[in-house]
C-alpha cells in the first residue's frame, strides 16, 4: 500500500457505501431504490442459507454467487442488506417466509463493499487485499458490536484478481461468527471450495445467477392484466404455495414433482402430482392464462424492464452483454480476439439448437478446435452460451449451442428472423418460426435448471442436458441420474408432426458416457420409464380424460403443456 492516505480513502469510501451505520440518516437512497424492485428467488435462497447460520453457533459461512454483467448481482446484494437491517432502518421483507433474521439485524453488523466502484482494481492484487483487510479490521474493531453475527457482502470480487493464495487471505479475513457473500462473473472466480483453509468455514458451492425463471415471473406478477383477465384465483399465491414445502408439506405439488424426478420408482408419484396440479388445482382459466404467460415470457425474457421504451431496454441489454463479452470474460481468460466470443454468441442466436460441426465453427472463426473449446468453455462458465452434446456419442464432433437469455436471441439475430419480437409486448405480427426458436432456447435453459434436481448428486458440477437423434427425429433434451433417463421432445408449432414417433423411437441403451477418471464407458443399464412430450397444445383426448399419460407401442408418454414444463423447472 502506497500511503496511509490511500488506506484512509478506502475506509472513507466504505463509510459512504454503508450509511446505515449512522442511525440518524434514515434509509440510504440505494436501499430505498432496491426495495421498490421485485426480489428474485436468488435473494430468498441466500437469506434462507444465512438464516440457518443465524444462531451464531456455527463456523463462518461463505456464499458465492456469479453471473453476467447486468443480471442484477448488485441489486441482489443490496436487497439482502435491506432484508437484514432492522425495520426502523428500512422495511423490506422479500421472503414471505418465517425467517428469523429478516428485519432483525443491527445496521452496524453489516458491511457492504462494491469493490470495483471503490477502485480496488487500481491497486496491485497484494495491495488491494491489504486495503480490504484494513477495512474489514476497522469494521470488526470500530463498527460492529462485540457479539452477534456479522455480515460482509463483497460485490465484483474479480476486482481483487484473486488466485489461490489471495483467496486464502480473503477467507482469513472473516472470523467464526461472520457470513460472507461474494459475487463475481464466473464460477472459478468465486469458488472457494478448494482453497486451503476452506475446511475451517462453511463454503457453499457457487450459485449461478441467470435470467429469472418463468415461475418467478408468474409469482412476481410481471405480466399485465390482459394475460390473466379471466383468472379469478391468485396464481401468484398458488405458485408460491406449491413450489415449496415451507407452507404445507401435503400441498406442495410443484415441489413434489421436482423431488420425485431423480428416482425411477418415484416417477409415478411425480406424474400424479403433475396431473393433480394441472386438472385439480388450476382451473381452465388458470391454464389458459399460464399458456399465454409462457408465450409472453419468450418475448420478455427473464429480466425486468425498468424503462418504458423497449428500444432503450434493448440497447441496455445489448450493451451489457457486449461489455461482458469484450471486457469481463475476455479479460478474465486473456482472450486475444474477444470478437470471436461475440461471433459465437451470434451463431448461437441464428442457429439456436441446430446441430453444428466443430470443424465448421473452427473454419468460420479461423481458429483451431482447441481454441474453439476454450471459447465455448468460457461462454458456458459465464452463463452466456451453453452446449448440448449427443447422448449416444462418446467423442463429440458436433454440438448444439444455446444462449441462456432469450432476449439475446432477439438482439443477436437478423431482423428478418426476429420480426415481431423487437418489443417486450406482442405486436400482432405472427412469426411462428422465431417463436419456436425462442421456445427451444428457453426450454433448454429451463432443462439445465431442472437437471440440478434430476441429477441429485451433482456436488456443484454443472449437470449436462444432452440431445439424441432417432430415426424419427431429435429428442431435444435428455436428462439423467445414474441409470434413470428422462427424454423430453419439444412439440411446438410449427414443428409438431413427429413428436410421438420420436418419443417411442428413443432407445436409452445407446447412451455412451465415459468415466470421470478415463475413457472407459460407465457400465450402466439406462432406462426411460416415461418419455415426455413438451407441447404447446395438449391432445384433446387427454384433456377429456383428465390425464397427461398415454401408452404407445408399449411406452408411457407423458404430455406436458409447455407452460407446465417451465413451471416445474
Amino acid at each position: 500500500m502506497e500511503s496511509s492516505e490511500s488506506i484512509a480513502s478506502f475506509l472513507e469510501d466504505a463509510k459512504q457505501h454503508n450509511q446505515w451505520w449512522d442511525g440518524e440518516t434514515g434509509s440510504p437512497s440505494d436501499l430505498t431504490e432496491v426495495t421498490e424492485l421485485e426480489p428474485r428467488s436468488d435473494v430468498v435462497n441466500c437469506l434462507k442459507q444465512l438464516d440457518r447460520e443465524h444462531d451464531g453457533e456455527t463456523d463462518g459461512l461463505v456464499y458465492p454467487i456469479y453471473g453476467p454483467t447486468g443480471i442484477g448481482k448488485t441489486t441482489l446484494l443490496l436487497q439482502i442488506v435491506a432484508a437484514l437491517l432492522r425495520e426502523d432502518t428500512v422495511a423490506f421483507d422479500p421472503s414471505h417466509r418465517d425467517l428469523e433474521l429478516v428485519g432483525s439485524i443491527d445496521p452496524r453488523q453489516v458491511l457492504y463493499i462494491p469493490l470495483e466502484d471503490s477502485l480496488y482494481h487500481l491497486e496491485p492484487s497484494e495491495d488491494a487485499m491489504a486495503a480490504l483487510g484494513n477495512v474489514v479490521d476497522y469494521f470488526y474493531t470500530h463498527i460492529a458490536p462485540r457479539t452477534g453475527r456479522k455480515f460482509i457482502l463483497l460485490d465484483d470480487v474479480g476486482a481483487l484478481r484473486l488466485e489461490g493464495e489471495e483467496k486464502q487471505q480473503l477467507l482469513d479475513l472473516i472470523d467464526d461468527d461472520t457470513s460472507l457473500v461474494v459475487t463475481g462473473i464466473v464460477e472459478s472466480e468465486v469458488n472457494m471450495e478448494e482453497v486451503t483453509g476452506s475446511d475451517e468455514v462453511q463454503v457453499k458451492w457457487a450459485r449461478p445467477m441467470l435470467p429469472m425463471k418463468f415461475i418467478d415471473t408468474v409469482q412476481h406478477g410481471v405480466y399485465n392484466k390482459s394475460v390473466f383477465e379471466d383468472v379469478d384465483s391468485d396464481l401468484a399465491s398458488i405458485v408460491e404455495t406449491h413450489r415449496t414445502t415451507s407452507f404445507d408439506e401435503d400441498n406442495s405439488l410443484i415441489s413434489d414433482v421436482r423431488n420425485n424426478l431423480s428416482d425411477a420408482t418415484a416417477l409415478p408419484d411425480a406424474i400424479e402430482a403433475l396431473e393433480d396440479l394441472h386438472y385439480n388445482v388450476l382451473s381452465e382459466a388458470d391454464r389458459d392464462g399460464l399458456h399465454e404467460a409462457a408465450r409472453r415470457y419468450l418475448q420478455k425474457g427473464g429480466l425486468f424492464q425498468r424503462v418504458p421504451d423497449y428500444s432503450v431496454n434493448n440497447e441496455l441489454v445489448h450493451s451489457h452483454f457486449l461489455l461482458y463479452l469484450y471486457k469481463e470474460l475476455a479479460q478474465y481468460e486473456s482472450i486475444k480476439n474477444p470478437e470471436n466470443l461475440h461471433r459465437l454468441a451470434s451463431l448461437a442466436a441464428s442457429r439456436a439448437g441446430q446441430e453444428l460441426k466443430y470443424t465448421d465453427i473452427s473454419e468460420r472463426l479461423g481458429v483451431d478446435r482447441r481454441t474453439v473449446d476454450t471459447y465455448l468453455s468460457l461462454l458456458d462458465e459465464g452463463l452466456s452460451v451453453s452446449e448440448s452434446h449427443d447422448y449416444s456419442l462418446q467423442r463429440y464432433r458436433r454440438t448444439r449451442l444455446y444462449l441462456r437469455n432469450p432476449r439475446h436471441v432477439v438482439l443477436l439475430s437478423q431482423r428478418q428472423e426476429h420480426f415481431g419480437f423487437e418489443s417486450y409486448e406482442p405486436t400482432g405480427r405472427l412469426n411462428h418460426d422465431f417463436e419456436y426458436k425462442l421456445a427451444r432456447t428457453v426450454g433448454f435453459d429451463h432443462a439445465k435448471r431442472l437437471a440440478y434436481q434430476v441429477e441429485d448428486d451433482f456436488e456443484g458440477e454443472d449437470p449436462q442436458v444432452e440431445y439424441c437423434e432417432t430415426e424419427a427425429g431429435t429428442v431435444d433434451y435428455v436428462l439423467r441420474n445414474d441409470e434413470l433417463v428422462l427424454p423430453f421432445v419439444l412439440s411446438y408449432h410449427p414443428h409438431t408432426d413427429a413428436s410421438t414417433s420420436i418419443a417411442t423411437a428413443f432407445d436409452p441403451s445407446v447412451g455412451k458416457h465415459p468415466q470421470e477418471d478415463g475413457e472407459d464407458l460407465i457400465d450402466l443399464e439406462y432406462q426411460a420409464p416415461f418419455r415426455f412430450i413438451v407441447t404447446d397444445s395438449l391432445p384433446k383426448d387427454l384433456v377429456k380424460s383428465e390425464s397427461l399419460v398415454i401408452e404407445r407401442d408399449g411406452w408411457k408418454l407423458c404430455y406436458l403443456p409447455y407452460w407446465l414444463f417451465l413451471l416445474i423447472c
